[in-house]
């Protein structure tokens, strides 16, 4: 997909000029973009959002390489710069500290995750912690983990200092002017409905005054930055933003003596300080400390909390302020106490309950609203990474190319048919709960558990599986605890590598391998694309030739703007004007349903909640489902997929190609899905059928050396680079110069169990990081996924994964080279 530039002179409207909108209108016109008009309800630059308040921590270590990565741009770009003089950023850095055996562990793994994106950091002793930050007992204190590159950010400064650039290449802002509206015409936003808001006495606004009488802007573009009255403009357009505005309690100190002498203009010249395992928080501020607290009851906040811009002026207190409720705060003052004993000569003192918004995921929401263009998002967005999204956002509403991968940043990662309010309060307070918890990548949410279940469940049930959930809230069966364990020996692992993991999962992938397996296959995403133009409509969409036969099939890219996999689809011709689709995320559905010279007439209909399906793997899949079919099933690699009839059930059915253990998946309707399996585990059972969860899958998927769209590869990423070379690429695409290739690696000890974001070095230098691992049930080594640098990535290369405290050994044994 090519490259179109917007015209420079496109008009863009931003909501919101906190963080970033600010940092977004500054990035536009960066880009040549000349029209670009901010508005907010409140004075500029103070708007009394979440920006107003921020106490500016930002610490760059996540789970995420992109977070990550979008946390360093955000330093990047404020490093050295300044407003009339002050600092806007302080690279103080940060200081993680360990009180017990399993954080220590914990900062391991966040070092070594640092390792893998590329952040500065290193392991310290109790001893250097009270060197880096002193006062702090360290009597209890078992280590640190020290981030020098990470700072404090002037949240208010840092909106001004862009604002400011931003006017000077030709935006302008409005404060006191409240968007109450959106216009759309024939699926394309025209602008926003306004009108102005009184000044707060005492808080002047610094921009350009709405002009009297106006009660309409015009755009072409409209980006929603609006932070945490996000959702009440969601409501506005009939939009459910799983986004949830949660009040936190922060507060500070009375000066402490040893501070004494620090001046505002100074402010803090020591590190930022986090006690996950107490969820506190602290830092200097010139005389003071000022700190806060997660472990406290979880506050979400309705839109009518939230006090609207008359409130604001009559009160003159910011809206995303609230009154501290003291209590949930008291155990937060008593851990302060003991790690900075001087805190004890002190008082509590202008404490309050701030206000900003958590996803389920914990991640921004981004990108274009499905279904209006034009109409952005650039939402729930911490100060940690405004700066980051603002630069990705900027790329993407002008050169349609992001530049990352923004799988778990985009909107459209949520299914709007499951979403509501309260589901979005139950997973957003889940996240607020356990921001500081020890965070594996096995966790499961404890939330909505049952949410959203296939046919199959109460069978399920039935055979004692364990459950977690996938994206959109599905019930997952991981593994069964009734499959019998047997020949499977006891290897000594540590936690980190026996979490989520059970003996049960090795031994439905042998069995599955030997015999046959089956596995629920009933939480894809379905749809139907109908219309006498739908082929001509999908081959704009589709990067291979769709020129199928009915009754036939074949694995598809969506090919992103940067030339990687926007989506990896299974494509089924069912009818002369019709296919049915075969996807794995939500978003799927608005790829199948962009604009081409093709798309009049095209229907695209999700049927994901009508249709279920189930997967019959390994070497005995065809005798069991030969004795129940009318029909020949498709061979192995055949395109076919006919509907056959199974066991009197109308079921489609396709070579699977996921595992690599051959084998068919079987699709029908939802109200025949109980009695297709009902009827293929009865038959199996002579067979030595057994149930399949999705770790055994998974393992069974990374030991053939599959690698999977949205775990592996994405949109960044090309069929060469992702190896996918067999797989409808392009003639003549191959790697291109300098991006990373993804490998498989080979562990050269039973005991070592690894997990994802782990680092990957060669010769002491890290050249990559794990993508996805499982341990091979033949062997019961290890094997992983891994992007390497490709100097690297030889076949039959050694290479060292640190896990925790240890380096181990593992070797390449397949490239995309190798499988070409």
């Amino acid at each position: 997909m090519a490259i179109t530039r917007l015209e420079a002179d496109t008009r863009i409207l931003i909501i919101g000029a906190g963080v970033v909108g600010a940092a977004l209108a500054d990035d536009l016109t960066q880009r040549g973009m000349s029209r670009v008009t901010v508005v907010d309800q409140g004075p500029l630059y103070r708007t009394g959002g979440s920006s107003s308040h921020a106490p500016g921590f930002a610490f760059q270590t996540t789970g995420s390489s992109v977070m990550s990565e979008l946390a360093r741009r955000t330093l990047d770009k404020l490093d050295g710069a300044t407003v009339d003089g002050q600092w806007i950023l302080k690279r103080v850095g940060g200081l993680e500290l360990a009180c017990d055996e399993e954080r220590l562990s914990y900062l391991h793994r966040r070092h070594n995750l640092a390792r893998s994106w590329g952040i500065p950091s290193r392991l310290v002793s109790a001893k250097e912690c009270g060197e880096l930050f002193p006062g702090l007992d360290t009597s209890t204190v078992l280590g640190g983990f020290h981030t020098p590159t990470d700072g404090v950010v002037k949240a208010v400064r840092a909106v001004e200092w862009q604002a400011r650039r931003a006017i000077g290449n030709g935006a302008t802002f409005y404060g006191h002017t409240e968007v109450t509206g959106f216009r759309v015409e024939n699926g394309r936003i025209t602008g926003v409905e306004v009108r102005a808001t009184p000044p707060v006495p005492g808080n002047p606004s610094k921009g350009d005054k709405l002009p009297e009488g106006t009660q309409f802007l015009a755009a072409d573009i409209v980006v929603v930055c609006a932070g945490l009255w996000g959702p009440g403009l969601g409501k506005l357009l009939g939009l459910e933003l799983p986004m949830v505005p949660m009040e936190h309690c922060s507060s500070h100190t009375s000066p402490l003596p040893s501070l004494s002498g620090f001046s505002e203009e100074v402010e803090v010249d020591r590190p930022m300080v986090r006690h996950q395992a107490t969820g506190s928080y602290f830092r200097q501020m010139g005389e003071r400390l000022t700190w806060g607290t997660y472990e406290h009851r979880v506050i979400p906040v309705d839109q009518t909390e939230i006090a609207s811009p008359t409130e604001f002026a009559r009160t003159r207190v910011e809206p995303a302020i609230h009154a501290l409720t003291w209590d949930d705060l008291t155990d937060g003052w008593d851990e302060l106490r003991r790690l900075v004993p001087e805190a004890n000569s002190c008082e509590p003192e202008d404490g309050y309950n701030g206000i900003f918004s958590f996803t389920p995921d914990g991640n921004p929401l981004l990108g274009e609203v499905p279904g209006i263009k034009g109409l952005w998002l650039g939402e729930s967005v911490w100060l940690t990474q405004s700066a980051g999204v603002a630069g990705v956002l900027a790329d993407w509403i002008v050169t349609g190319d992001p530049g990352i991968d923004t799988t778990t940043l985009d909107f459209r990662r949520f299914d709007q048919t499951h979403l509501t309010r309260s589901a979005s309060i139950a997973r957003a307070s889940e996240n607020y709960d356990e921001v500081y918890d020890i965070s594996h990548p096995r966790k499961q949410s404890n939330q909505l558990r049952k949410f959203a279940t296939t046919p199959f469940y109460g069978r399920q049930e039935a055979l004692q599986a364990v459950f977690g959930t996938c994206q959109g809230g599905w019930e997952r069966p991981l593994w069964y605890t009734s499959t019998t364990v047997t020949d499977i020996p006891t290897v000594q692992r540590d936690a980190w590598g026996t979490y989520g993991w059970a003996p049960n999962i090795t031994a439905e992938a042998r069995q599955a391998a030997a015999r046959v397996g089956l596995v629920d296959r009933g939480a894809v995403k379905a749809f139907e694309v109908r219309g006498e133009s739908v082929e001509k409509h999908l081959q704009e969409i589709l990067s291979a030739n769709i020129a199928l036969p009915v009754d036939h099939s074949r694995g598809v890219f969506v090919t992103s703007t940067a030339g990687g996999i926007a989506a990896d689809l299974t494509l089924v011709r069912t009818a002369h004007d019709t296919f049915l689709v075969i996807g794995s995320t939500p978003e799927d559905v608005w790829h199948l349903r962009q604009e081409t010279p093709h798309s009049d007439g095209v229907i695209v209909s999700d049927v994901t909640s009508a249709t279920t399906g189930l997967a019959i793997i390994g070497p005995g899949a065809s005798a069991v489902l030969s004795s129940v079919s009318r029909g020949v099933l498709p061979k192995r690699g055949s395109t076919e997929a006919p509907l056959l009839d199974i066991g009197g059930v109308p079921v489609r059915v396709i070579a699977e190609n996921e595992t690599g253990l051959g084998g068919w998946t079987l699709y029908t309707s939802t109200e025949h899905g109980l009695h297709m399996w009902d009827l293929l585990v009865k038959t199996g059972a002579q067979h030595g059928l057994v149930p399949v969860g999705d770790e055994a899958f998974g393992a069974l998927r990374i030991t053939n050396g599959l690698p999977a769209f949205g775990i592996e590869y994405g949109p960044q990423d090309n069929p060469y680079e992702a190896a996918l070379p067999q797989r409808n690429c392009p003639v003549g695409q191959g790697p291109r110069p300098g991006h990373r290739l993804l490998v498989r690696l080979t562990m050269q000890d039973q005991r070592h169990a690894i997990i994802p974001g782990a680092p990957v070095s060669k010769d002491g230098a890290v050249v990559g990081y794990v993508t996805s691992a499982a341990e091979d049930p033949v062997s019961g080594l290890f094997l992983a996924f891994a992007w390497v640098d490709p100097e690297a990535a030889a076949f039959g290369s050694n290479l060292e994964i640190s896990h925790l405290t240890e380096k181990w050994p593992a070797r390449i044994d397949r490239t995309p080279l190798s499988d070409a």
